[in-house]
């Protein structure tokens, strides 16, 4: 047991000070003993494990004002290692190498084969991705984000957006194809949550991530953590009634927000406000063509722009209301509805909400780049479940 304890302990300390590593490049060994209050002989031991295993590069002295031998600066070795992330949308698999220093390094977009294997259609991704672009890099983990619901339990997928077969189990067939390396199974909204947490400009530790693509997703994050629900799948946002006659949604509820706010429903709110003429030479209504015809003061695009801020402000109401975050941040493809759109969502939401907490809350878009959920998927699996002192092959994780 005291053995156990130790190594424990070791693997705690070995990881703070990686981390620590990596959120102030080129900090040196005496400023991680004071950060830590570690012993002097215990960090350097711990560094130099990173070092040989690979994991952190010494860069040398550096400039110093203090007397004596210049501390040396450390930084991780983003060179020789990265992580794979796979962002599963409806149509398209995005291949990306994220280095250890969580920078995009690579993104290779690839047509998804609806109906077909997906598990084989991931594999071979990740498969091109390490022969052709990984080189001698080692690769700490492998993340995959969709758009849903992970059933941690049943190691299920649930997803309205993705065309998944019920009898389909793609995280089980794909635990099987890919064993040599660690397998991470994320949901995209909590990804980019993760992300306006650890590389965004938050001021508070209460927030709410409203993430607006093709469906809509929401996380709650308290204390900088995100609450997760029973079984690990968290708030469904986007199925939140706002019509209880609505039309009947896939997900069994009727007048879901997801319906009524997505990407994919911007073609039918066209046809209520009878704005199809406006978007007459597009085969996909996409949110950035709203938001431009807004911004031109196009009439028919100031409608929609009305009706899905309405339709979002009674929804967020309701979770302003029961969770009180001092910030809705608002991010995926649905910021380009534009400030058109973010005015009357703030305007609908402080007229009608609860006046205590609405009056206090801000909202806004997000000022990460789209490569954000890509990061955070890097930074929240190597967070939370990336060990040092042990074998990391075949391992799943799910969130």
């Amino acid at each position: 047991m005291g053995v156990y304890s130790q190594q424990t302990i070791k693997a705690i300390n070995k990881k703070n000070i990686y981390m620590l590593i990596n959120a102030d490049p080129g900090i040196s060994r005496i400023q991680l003993a004071n950060v830590t209050n570690l012993s002097k002989t215990t960090v350097s031991a711990l560094v130099d494990e990173l070092i040989q295993e690979g994991y952190v590069t010494d860069e040398g002295s550096v400039e110093s004002n203090r007397q004596g031998r210049k501390p040396n600066s450390l930084v991780v070795n983003s060179e020789g290692n990265c992580f794979i992330v796979i962002n599963w949308r409806k149509r398209i698999l995005e291949t990306a190498i994220v280095t250890s220093s969580f920078e995009v390094e690579y993104v290779n977009e690839t047509e998804v084969k609806i109906g077909e294997n997906y598990a084989a259609q991931i594999e071979q991704q990740i498969k091109e991705c390490i022969e052709h672009r990984c080189d001698s890099k080692k690769i700490l983990g492998i993340c995959l984000v969709i758009p849903g619901m992970i059933d941690s339990e049943q190691e299920e997928i649930i997803s309205m957006v993705l065309t998944l077969d019920e009898k389909e189990k793609v995280i089980q067939e794909l635990r099987t194809r890919i064993r040599e390396y660690p397998l991470a199974v994320f949901n995209d909204t909590a990804c980019l949550a993760y992300a306006e947490n650890a590389f965004g400009d938050m001021k508070g530790r209460n927030y709410v991530y409203l993430n607006m693509n093709e469906g809509v997703g929401a996380a709650l994050v308290y204390e900088g953590n995100i609450l997760k629900g029973a079984t690990g799948m968290g708030t469904q946002f986007g199925h939140f009634s706002v019509d209880k006659n609505g039309e009947k949604c896939v997900c069994g509820n009727r007048g879901c927000l997801e319906n009524r706010i997505g990407e994919l429903a911007l073609a039918k709110i066209a046809r209520e406000c009878h704005a199809q003429e406006a978007f007459q030479d597009l085969a996909t209504i996409l949110f950035k063509d709203v938001g431009n015809l807004a911004a031109e003061g196009k009439q028919e695009a100031l409608k929609m722009i009305e009706v899905l801020a309405a339709d979002l402000s009674y929804a967020l109401g309701n979770l302003i209301a029961m969770f009180n975050p001092e910030s809705v941040v608002i991010g995926g493809m649905g910021r380009k509805l534009g400030d058109i759109f973010l005015q009357e969502l703030q305007k609908n939401v402080k007229a009608t909400g609860f006046q205590q907490f609405v009056s206090k809350v801000d909202i806004r878009f997000t000022r990460l780049k789209e490569e954000a959920l890509l990061q955070g998927a890097a930074k929240y699996y190597m967070d939370m479940h990336y060990k040092f002192l042990e074998d990391m092959t075949d391992k799943l994780f799910l969130y």
